[in-house]
């Protein structure tokens, strides 16, 4: 997207500093409690798309009301993994003990955030991925849009 033309930084006064790379701006964004992410947003040649931008800027403080459904999403990732280990099955990653859904936290780490529509002319998509303990093969992503929950995704489109 970018070609030959060299594209200067974004400095955001909420996000920092946005470098064009590989057809995305890039930077990072805190989610807490959960820590750090790669930010990869839409964008032309000379900025990033504005309504990726706002819903970067919107994240930070609508991600704790995110948290319950993609707790249930990564248990449900966890759990034919759980059962599999249970079932003397080789698995080829660590399946720690989680009990119920609020306990992947200690085991999931942050990833990327990306937002960028999936089609053209549709509203961005916003992907929030962590590597995960008991699949460290994938990076599992909860998918919104339009702040509603689409879908969680072990087989991520990627940062």
């Amino acid at each position: 997207m970018f070609g030959l033309f060299k594209s200067e930084p974004v400095r955001d006064g909420q996000l920092g500093e946005l470098r064009p790379s590989g057809g995305h701006w890039r930077g990072s964004l805190e989610l807490a409690p959960c820590g750090t992410f790669r930010l990869s947003l839409a964008g032309s040649r000379k900025a990033p798309d504005s309504a990726a931008l706002r819903l970067a800027k919107e994240l930070p403080g609508r991600f704790k009301a995110l948290m319950p459904t993609i707790q249930s999403g990564l248990f449900e990732h966890y759990a034919p993994y759980k059962a599999a280990v249970d079932e003397g099955e080789e698995t080829g990653s660590p399946c720690p003990n989680i009990a119920d859904p609020e306990g992947v936290w200690p085991y999931v780490t942050p990833a990327h955030v990306l937002i960028e529509p999936i089609r053209l002319g549709d509203s961005p998509t916003l992907e929030v991925a962590f590597r995960v303990e008991w699949d460290v093969e994938h990076t599992v992503a909860a998918m919104y849009r339009d702040w509603q929950f689409i879908e969680l995704n072990g087989s991520v489109r990627g940062h």
